[in-house]
Parts: C-alpha cells; sequence; structure tokens
C-alpha cells in the first residue's frame, strides 16, 4: 500500500541514464519514492491519473531573495547602482517581521505554483533578527525544501556604507556570528530545512570577518555562498583594494572547497574559472536577473567545459519571476546567441542545471534532483495536452522551450502533495496577496522621496523612466 500512487505519466527521470519512461507509475511512501517504472504493482490511498502529463522531478532554485517578491515594480531598467543604493535600501531598511512574513508567503507561492520544490534564499535583512525566523518558519510551513541562506552585512550593503538610517541590516560582527550559530543549531536538518552561511559578497564583510565565515561554515559542516565577480564594477574595486580579481580574493581567504557556492560569476577571468574548477566550488547562474540588470554574460559554456557544476537561480526582483521554466530557456537562448552556437547550452543540459545539477550546487543530491528509487518524493506533473506543447516530438525541448510555469498541474514535496489541480494546499492564496498588498504599499508609504516619485510619474518622455 503505498501512500500515493501516479500513473500513466511520462516520466523525464533525470536519473544517471537519463531515462524517459512512457506510461510510467511512480509508488511514493513515507516521503520517498518506492517503485518507478511501467509496472508498478500495488494500491495506494491517494491515486493520481497523470494521463497526458510528463512527470519531472521539482525544479530547483538555487539564489534568490524572497523579501524582493514584495517590492518588484520599483527597480527597473537601471543598473545594479542606482537600484541598490537610490531605490532597494530605502524600501528594506524598513522592513519588519510582519513583512518578511508577507514576502516569504507570496514567493512560496508563486514557486509553488510554479513548479519549483526546493529553493535557496540569500536573507540579509536583519533589520530586526526575527525577520530570517519568520520567513524559515514559511518555507517549512508551506511544504518546500529551502537552502536558507543566514547573510552577513557588516561593513556595507552592497558595497555603500551610506547613511545610518538606511543602512539599518547592516549590524556588529559578533553579533552576527553569535545569531547565524544560534539559526543553524536550530533549523539546519529540520524537516526539509538546510542552512547555509552568506556574505552579502566581498565588499560587504571585512577581510577577517570573510575568514570567521569560513571558519564557522567548516566547524559546523555548512556552505558558505556569496556573490563573486557578479558586476564589472566589484572586479576592478577588488583589483585596486586587494591587487586580486573578486574570486582571486575569495579563494586566497579559502573560500574555495567544493562545499561553496559562487553566486553569478558574471566577470570571471579564464584562470578563475580554472581555480573554481579545481576548488570544487559550484556556480549559482541568474541569466534574467544578468540581463536586466546590464551585468553581462555570464561564461556558463566555459565553467561547464572545465567541469564546474552550474545550477540556476531567479534571484530577485530583478528576474520578476520565480518560473524556473522561464530562467532555464532564457540560460540557454543566452548562450545560443552570445556564442553564435546553437548548440551551447543544450535543451537537456538546461533541463539538468534545473533539476540534478541544482541539487548538487546545493548539496542536496543525495535527496532530489531525479525521479529514483530512494529518493524524496519531489514530484512535479507538467500538463502536455495544451497547444503550445502537445504530445509527439522529443520531450525535453517541448518542457525547456515551451513549458511554462502555469503548465504545472501538480506538485509533490518531500511525499506530501502540496498542490493539487492547481490548488494550493498549504498557503490560502487570496489571503496571502491580500495581505502581502498591504504590506507593499506599507513599506512604499516609508520608502521615501525617490521611490515615491517614481511610483507617481507619468509615462517618461524618454529613456528609463527614473531618469525623467
Amino acid at each position: 500500500m503505498f501512500d500515493i500512487l501516479i500513473k500513466n505519466a511520462t516520466a523525464v527521470t533525470m536519473d544517471s541514464k537519463r531515462r524517459i519512461i512512457e506510461d510510467c507509475s511512480i509508488g511514493i511512501e513515507d516521503g520517498m519514492i518506492r517503485a518507478i517504472g511501467n509496472s508498478v504493482p500495488g494500491d495506494a490511498k491517494k491515486m493520481i491519473d497523470a494521463s497526458y502529463c510528463y512527470a519531472l522531478p521539482g525544479l530547483i532554485n538555487c539564489h534568490t531573495h524572497v523579501y524582493q517578491a514584495l517590492i518588484e515594480g520599483v527597480g527597473y531598467d537601471m543598473h545594479f547602482h542606482p537600484w541598490n543604493i537610490k531605490y532597494l535600501a530605502p524600501l528594506v531598511a524598513n522592513i519588519n517581521p510582519e513583512h518578511s512574513r508577507a514576502s516569504a508567503e507570496l514567493a512560496a507561492l508563486e514557486m509553488i505554483k510554479s513548479g519549483t520544490t526546493t529553493f535557496s534564499d540569500h536573507w540579509y535583512l536583519h533589520t530586526d533578527f526575527e525577520n530570517i525566523e519568520e520567513v524559515a518558519k514559511v518555507y517549512d510551513m508551506s511544504g518546500l525544501r529551502s537552502h536558507c541562506v543566514f547573510g552577513f552585512l557588516s561593513e556595507s550593503f552592497a558595497g555603500e556604507k551610506g547613511e545610518k538610517s538606511e543602512m539599518t541590516m547592516v549590524q556588529r560582527e559578533e553579533l552576527l556570528l553569535e545569531k547565524a550559530r544560534n539559526f543553524a543549531e536550530r533549523w539546519n536538518g529540520k524537516n526539509r530545512t538546510t542552512v547555509a552561511l552568506g556574505p552579502g559578497s566581498t565588499e560587504d564583510v571585512s577581510r577577517e570577518m570573510f575568514k570567521k565565515i569560513i571558519s564557522l561554515g567548516k566547524e559546523m559542516g555548512l556552505s558558505v555562498v556569496t556573490h563573486i565577480s557578479g558586476w564589472i564594477e566589484i572586479v576592478s574595486r577588488s583589483l585596486g583594494k586587494y591587487g586580486m580579481r573578486d574570486f582571486e580574493y575569495a579563494d586566497s581567504l579559502g573560500f574555495g572547497s567544493e562545499n561553496n557556492i559562487l553566486i553569478h560569476g558574471t566577470w570571471l577571468s579564464p584562470h578563475e574559472i580554472k581555480l573554481v574548477s579545481e576548488s570544487g566550488v559550484k556556480v549559482v547562474h541568474n541569466p534574467v536577473a544578468n540581463m536586466h540588470l546590464g551585468y553581462g554574460i555570464a561564461p556558463v559554456t566555459e565553467m561547464i567545459s572545465q567541469g564546474v557544476t552550474v545550477g540556476l537561480g531567479s534571484d530577485g526582483a530583478a528576474s520578476y519571476t520565480y518560473d524556473m521554466f522561464e530562467i532555464g530557456k532564457v540560460a540557454s537562448m543566452l548562450q545560443k546567441a552570445s556564442k553564435l552556437d546553437a548548440e551551447a547550452v543544450t535543451a537537456e543540459k538546461a533541463l539538468e542545471m534545473m533539476t540534478i545539477e541544482g541539487a548538487k550546487v546545493l548539496g542536496l543530491e543525495d535527496k532530489t534532483g531525479s525521479l529514483e528509487v530512494g529518493k524524496r518524493a519531489d514530484i512535479i506533473l507538467v500538463n502536455y495536452r495544451v497547444p503550445h506543447i502537445m504530445s509527439g516530438g522529443r520531450p525535453v525541448p517541448k518542457i525547456v522551450y515551451g513549458a511554462g510555469g502555469s503548465d504545472v498541474v501538480t506538485s509533490i514535496i518531500d511525499g506530501r502533495l502540496v498542490m493539487e489541480n492547481r490548488e494550493v494546499l498549504f498557503l490560502d492564496e487570496e489571503r496571502v496577496i491580500d495581505n502581502a498588498d498591504k504590506m507593499r504599499e506599507d513599506l512604499f508609504l516609508k520608502a521615501g522621496d525617490d521611490v515615491d516619485r517614481l511610483l507617481h510619474k507619468g509615462w517618461p518622455e524618454g529613456g528609463a523612466s527614473w531618469r525623467s
């Protein structure tokens, strides 16, 4: 007797043989995949007919900032600066536990409805240390599998010290280390939550603080996650301050380890890519955010050719989406266009980055990322009886290039149904959206003149709205 038995699916397993099994059944018991194949005997407490559906491992978002789900529509058509300092800092300086909970619920709702089952959130907004507690509770309650990164800002936010009134998220080093240890002791390994440690960037903590974070990670067996070489300015500042490029500097402090994760890597040099490969550091590529902010095009094909493990992330509000189908498609198309090579990132490689490679980045490949006996049952069903997908043809390009988050009809995480027939089961959708509207309006009212002017100005006469 299974807890859940899925029948009649076309399963894209992403297992070591990359099997695609038609007319497939998947038996789930005690949160685990117990059987998968054409003939799975037995009954179940819950039967799911997956006719006209692809069964996939749940998608994995390797990097985001869920607080930014609450502030989309403010930062757009602008570079890292002025967005971070002129518009983002005045907003987030006011975030409290109530705002934090609302943003986490809104992001969780969107992720579940678009097929993400595992995600990594980099939370550094310690305007109140209860903020991260609230978001961790939401992740746990929603049913998602979360990789919760306790962030560190001890010197600056996005490299800027700014006005004290707008840098309430910057905290003392020893307090941050104490709170991080306490958080990890309580949350790491609890239900579906794992914890990591995240310096904001190489600019946001001191040299000694970075070393202390790396040391704490080794002591507690936690990954260290940070933004590196994301924008060209940080590379030049690192060269000026340390005589090293951004990853070279981090590596000199002991960051280079197979447990650690590098976000962006847009401006890694060939030498740095070699160092990343040799160290085993994993990389998260955020193609939509990179494009939106004008960061540049990350050398993804070069990293992959050097054996670097690359996953995908939505990043924050700059992506305007948590839909990993969109992220995966853009990741492939961007490399094809920039390299003038239609084979640069294939559909199959993009799906790997969305699933099993993403699991490897987060150190969760023993639990999720593929459909195989012994792994936790993180499964999504994608309806292909719709005009833009339809049956016939090879499944993977239809999934990567044709499907979207709205085609996901059912989601199972850790063997538990979290969405069935597009209905999210552990979040009240109307309540979440109503509360997010209220919390968003509150933040906008507190943000100050620059944000207010941007929100209320008319159609720009020329160029980007924020300039006019």
